[in-house]
């Protein structure tokens, strides 16, 4: 490698250190709460929501507040991304990273003093400045060169896996006082309000503008809608769309009730749930960075989506007929793996039907079909889990199948 090309690399990283932080606080942050609103909403013994409201109640509640955490992402992502096109992409991360921070510390507040209602202002600010991600990847993009910018993009995953594997340990660590006395609820929010307090002054002082304003200012808040109504406009992108809502309508709903589940049957506390999430961004990082690659050399990609849709509803099956506790373990690791590899090259199929000068516009279609989907599920959630434990994942296995047969029947790949 010559001075220059050393020189070049070196500058990059440290141009996009702060970018990449902001990949793993967006992914931790998601990963982060989890395992603790499961543990304050679900278990009657955390006295966070009147004692007197059943079991059914409070899983509508964990239900709701997960929904209305993703539609304010639906809103935001879209909202704020448009905004990075007007005001630049620097001023756009400030704003999500100071709403994530006062996010997090409303969260800490509300724990602290009992509140629900402010948790939930907390989660909604959170929620509508959560869109820093696909704003960190256009600016990661904005500095990469041609010949490295294949290798930014995976690091681009790298960073995201990293944060799903660490926001469910660092909630379930510090918040478990048998650990360090003072640890509590409140911790986990304090510590994500912190590194995205951080994450700011280093953005402030180290990033420099990658895209500077073009246009006047415009505020279009309903942009979201816009973007999703976009995905039935075109025919394969009409396809694909169909076939990921209801493949992120059935990840989120394992996502989101597996830690409902693990308390109501395995009596699993936050430590165990995030230790157990963890161990799924572990698999979601080997999919991810070694599996995608040699996979899509020897298989097409709506192979690769098709096969491991099913493997998904496979492995999560297998996790409730587990005879154990040591096979559900074993099985977190392998959802992980095969959801990744799906994820990932369903992705490159929306990619695909583009060209360059679109790839922003259909990952905004992703990334609104994928906000939406995990909103709707959080609302259902709660009434699914009224029948048993099992319902939700029962229900996110059933569509993880039929968005496997959606890609086999509905897409002819050319």
């Amino acid at each position: 490698m010559s001075t220059t090309s050393s020189k070049k690399q070196k500058n990059f990283f440290l141009t996009a250190a702060p970018l990449f932080l902001v990949l793993f606080i967006d992914s931790m942050g998601l990963g982060l709460v989890f395992p603790i609103l499961n543990a304050l909403i679900i278990d009657p013994h955390a006295h966070f929501i009147t004692d007197g409201f059943s079991a059914n109640t409070r899983n509508l509640i964990f239900g709701f507040t997960i929904s209305i955490y993703m539609f304010c992402w639906f809103f935001g992502a879209a909202f704020l991304g448009d905004l990075s096109d007007q005001i630049g992409r620097k001023k756009s991360l400030m704003i999500c990273l100071v709403g994530a921070c006062l996010g997090y510390f409303a969260s800490a507040l509300a724990v602290a003093i009992n509140s629900y209602l402010l948790l939930l202002i907390g989660r909604i600010i959170a929620g509508f400045t959560a869109g820093s991600q696909s704003i960190a990847q256009a600016a990661i993009v904005d500095i990469s060169t041609p010949e490295h910018k294949a290798r930014n993009l995976g690091l681009i995953l790298f960073f995201a896996s990293l944060g799903f594997i660490v926001g469910p340990m660092i909630g379930g660590i510090l918040s478990t006082s048998t650990l360090v006395s003072w640890f509590d609820y409140t911790v986990p929010f304090y510590f994500a309000a912190l590194i995205s307090l951080v994450n700011a002054v280093l953005l402030l002082f180290i990033f420099h503008e990658t895209f500077l304003r073009t246009k006047k200012l415009h505020l279009k808040i309903h942009y979201a809608v816009k973007i999703f109504l976009d995905a039935f406009k075109r025919e394969k992108i009409r396809e694909l769309s169909i076939v990921m809502f209801i493949m992120i309508f059935g990840w989120s709903g394992i996502y989101s009730s597996l830690s409902m589940y693990l308390l109501n049957i395995y009596h699993f506390n936050s430590l165990q749930t995030g230790f157990y999430m963890g161990l799924m961004g572990v698999g979601f990082g080997i999919g991810t960075g070694f599996l995608v690659d040699p996979l899509t050399k020897r298989f097409s990609l709506k192979q690769c989506v098709i096969a491991n849709l099913l493997l998904t509803a496979l492995f999560t099956a297998l996790t409730l007929l587990a005879p154990s506790i040591i096979y559900v373990w074993i099985y977190a690791g392998f959802i992980g793996m095969v959801i990744a590899v799906a994820y990932s090259t369903l992705l490159t199929l929306f990619s695909n039907q583009v060209d360059a000068q679109s790839q922003g516009w259909v990952m905004g279609i992703t990334g609104a079909v994928m906000a939406f989907a995990f909103g709707l599920n959080g609302l259902l959630i709660g009434v699914f889990a009224d029948f048993t434990p099992a319902t939700p994942l029962i229900v996110a296995i059933s569509s993880l199948v039929l968005s496997a047969i959606l890609m086999k029947c509905l897409f002819h790949q050319k």
